[in-house]
């Protein structure tokens, strides 16, 4: 059963309208690379703040979508998790946890190399491997950074493989992997 809006409610509404909408105009936000690209200034609707509340409480992605009142498939909230304005609110509040744990990085890390030494006296590698792992990831050594440039015909085919159905896309790779195969065991001779 549908709740009646009051006519306070509908006026606000009304309200912030244009202001909302202005951001979505020529936008869309289907593909990861499309909601990257939203504005870190654009405004968080109620449900994409309740998100991001949820994800800087540490909520999973589709814990945090179920939170906020999305019914949408877990990809949406993955989308929603790689937009800027939604990243923004997340580290905000994430800033406001750490600061109220009194807790940064080098806190952290000095609680893993604590955990390591113990485990090194107890002689468990496997701990040891764990604390070890978990200083590198602070300290981004895990982190692969790839930057890829593409000229127009590549950003063209890209779109038309996104468009693609699956069964499209797997008859097109059947028909390439005799050429690719070519290629692998025969390097000088490229078609």
């Amino acid at each position: 059963m549908a709740t009646k809006k009051t006519s306070t409610e509908i006026a606000r509404k009304k309200a912030g309208a244009p202001e909302r909408l202005a951001g979505l105009k020529g936008k869309e936000t289907t593909t990861m690379a499309a909601a990257a690209a939203v504005s870190e200034d654009k405004p968080l609707t109620d449900k994409q703040r309740a998100f991001a509340m949820a994800r800087a409480a540490g909520e999973s992605v589709p814990n945090a979508m179920a939170q906020a009142g999305y019914n949408e498939q877990p990809s949406y909230g993955y989308r929603l998790d790689k937009m800027p304005n939604v990243r923004a609110v997340i580290q905000q509040e994430q800033a406001k946890y750490a600061e109220a744990a009194d807790i940064n990085r080098r806190k952290v890390i000095d609680m893993h190399m604590e955990a390591f030494e113990m485990a090194k006296l107890m002689a468990e590698p496997a701990s040891m491997v764990s604390a070890a792992r978990e200083i590198g990831k602070i300290c981004g050594h895990y982190e692969t950074k790839v930057s890829v440039n593409v000229s127009g015909s590549v950003q063209h085919e890209i779109h038309r493989f996104e468009q693609m159905s699956d069964e499209d896309l797997l008859k097109f790779l059947s028909e390439q992997a005799p050429a690719v195969h070519q290629l692998e065991h025969d390097p000088e001779e490229t078609p």
